[in-house]
């Protein structure tokens, strides 16, 4: 473990004049082949005086830095970086001496160097001596067994017990509440078990379990080197980037084209499923993913794989993964998610440090392709296909000024999402502004409570959080609504208006946070309360002069062709 506590003051006035939110430190972490950006977690931020006062603990796991070289056990290097608003600094260069230090040198030696530590890990003392390793395997093998046995004898005691919580003579914990008293009753009885087994006893590690094991089965086949899998957990369709992408391959007769498409997680996996995930991914040359995928870090892939990341967003907006370590319901350090890709693609270079930091891999394996989805947006015979379609379908919009309200989802995960819908009043948004304006309303895929549209604007207002790609909304709109989605990056692209109404904003920085100043790189008009909005609306006071640069920051390349820079990459990982 590495304990750091980190102080420090900004004096120069300069900087201090442009502070507008919490300066950043970043742990910057390189050996001879990875590198890893951590964020140093400041829970102090003080202005006062012309000055900046910050401070910070956090702790990191050694061992769990690289992922990659986990096992060779490289000397390793420690930098500071600084950052704020758009500034950014590598390996800053200042006097990082300690002012105190502890060291157990027993694992890692010690040394310091300047404006870095050097730190050189002892492999056989971490790993211990064979004798010693052998000991301790064999005791912890020998407590297991009793606790197995204990468990086994207090068995029918467990069942007698589920038979009074499921009959409701005793009061049944919360977390059981299957509606299926069978369920409920096995899912007790075995939860008991496990308690005092100390051994996890349920469909879920079984299903992990096969999970593994199938994979390691499917090892003894070869690899084939010209075989491409696609998973999803976020379509069942081939859409999105992936559409993209297969059309340009999909006729080569070469490739071995193979596509895993649900939402599944183990849990929720047939066999059948289960094999066929596993398969694919011991005998696929590369494997693409377009979203986080959790079973694919319950295995190692073969050496002889690639793992692609086709992230599914563009830019780098709110922070995610490892970024988010001291937000609530952040990815802890010690996890490995995010940690094998070998390659993550991202719309410009801009976000490579971002996506760095928040995967947990090298820049090096962050590449700036584009976007495939974001070709059609220079595609002008696919825009006015979706103009002519979207009028067919709503010819009452023909000749309105169209204003898309998509906001993003408040909650931290798929079965907590929501929106405060009374916070967007369509009635007085429809009574307050020219009624030569219709609306389009378009939630997040998460949330399931949508607002009710009042009948008599029902002529002006329509729901299409249910059926429309996002995508293609975009070609017939004047003026966007939003807060904290990354649609803002795609209607960079085609420079819309825009208005954040950011209600909760301060709230939402503390809870989850961006890559950048919200307030002073958002490509729009903040609007705090529902007024606010309606006034920017009527005054068409949208800061559009902000979108320009937006866009220059989040794409290196607006040409249409980033499809064909993402089927170049599967291609070379093929040779």
């Amino acid at each position: 473990m590495l304990t750091l506590t980190i102080m420090g003051t900004i004096t120069d006035p300069i900087i201090n004049s442009h502070f507008v939110s919490k300066p950043k430190l970043i742990l910057y972490f390189v050996n001879k082949e990875e590198d890893r950006r951590i964020p140093f977690v400041l829970s102090n931020v003080i202005h006062t005086e012309g000055k900046c006062y910050f401070s910070g603990r956090y702790t990191y796991r050694m061992d769990l830095l690289f992922w990659k070289t986990r096992n060779k056990f490289l000397p390793f290097d420690m930098y500071l970086n600084f950052s704020f608003v758009d500034f950014y600094e590598e390996k800053l260069d200042i006097d990082l001496k300690p002012e105190t230090k502890s060291i157990d040198d027993s694992l890692y030696k010690y040394e310091f160097k300047g404006n870095h530590f050097r730190f050189a890990p002892d492999k056989k003392a971490i790993l211990r001596s064979p004798v010693m390793r052998v000991l301790v395997a064999v005791f912890n093998r020998i407590v297991k067994i009793v606790e197995y046995i204990i468990a086994i004898l207090m068995f029918p005691l467990f069942i007698i017990e589920g038979l009074f919580l499921v009959s409701g003579v005793m009061r049944l914990p919360a977390r059981f509440n299957d509606e299926n008293y069978t369920k409920r009753y096995f899912a007790y009885v075995l939860y008991r078990f496990s308690n005092v087994s100390n051994c996890k006893v349920s469909l879920w590690t079984f299903k992990r379990w096969l999970f593994k094991t199938s994979f390691g089965f499917f090892k003894i086949f070869k690899v084939k080197k010209n075989k491409i899998t696609f998973i999803s957990l976020r379509r069942t369709d081939i859409s999105g980037n992936f559409a993209f992408v297969y059309d340009k391959i999909k006729d080569d007769k070469n490739l071995d084209i193979h596509f895993i498409l649900n939402e599944h997680t183990i849990s929720y996996m047939t066999i059948k499923e289960i094999f066929d995930f596993t398969k694919s991914c011991a005998t696929s040359k590369i494997v693409v993913l377009d979203e986080f995928t959790p079973m694919i870090h319950y295995i190692d892939l073969r050496k002889d794989t690639t793992l692609i990341q086709l992230w599914h967003a563009c830019g780098a907006f709110k922070t995610f993964g490892f970024t988010r370590l001291s937000k609530p319901k952040g990815s802890p350090q010690t996890t490995k998610n995010h940690r094998s890709y070998d390659y993550v693609t991202v719309s410009s270079t801009y976000c490579k440090k971002c996506h760095s930091e928040g995967f947990g891999i090298s820049t090096d394996n962050v590449v700036a392709t584009g976007i495939p989805r974001t070709d059609v947006f220079f595609d002008e015979a696919y825009k006015d296909r979706a103009r002519e379609k979207f009028y067919s379908e709503h010819p009452q919009f023909i000749g309105k000024k169209i204003i898309l309200f998509a906001p993003t989802f408040r909650g931290t995960v798929k079965e907590t999402a929501f929106y405060p819908t009374e916070l967007f009043d369509v009635e007085k948004v429809c009574r307050e502004i020219p009624d030569d304006y219709a609306i389009i309303i378009k939630h997040h895929p998460f949330v399931n409570d949508v607002q009710t549209i009042p009948e008599k604007y029902s002529d002006r207002v329509i729901d299409l959080s249910e059926d429309t790609e996002l995508n293609d909304l975009l070609f017939i709109t004047d003026v966007i609504i939003t807060d904290y989605s990354s649609l803002v990056f795609e209607a960079s692209l085609l420079y819309i208006p825009m208005i954040f109404y950011a209600f909760d904003l301060e709230k939402y920085i503390n809870e989850r946070d961006f890559y950048f100043d919200f307030k002073q790189y958002v490509p729009g008009k903040i609007a705090y309360s529902l007024d606010e909005l309606i006034e920017a609306i009527n005054k068409q006071d949208y800061c559009t002069e902000r979108i320009a640069p937006f866009a220059d920051m989040f794409f290196d390349n607006r040409d249409g062709k980033a499809t064909e820079r993402v089927v170049k990459l599967l291609y070379d990982n093929l040779k």
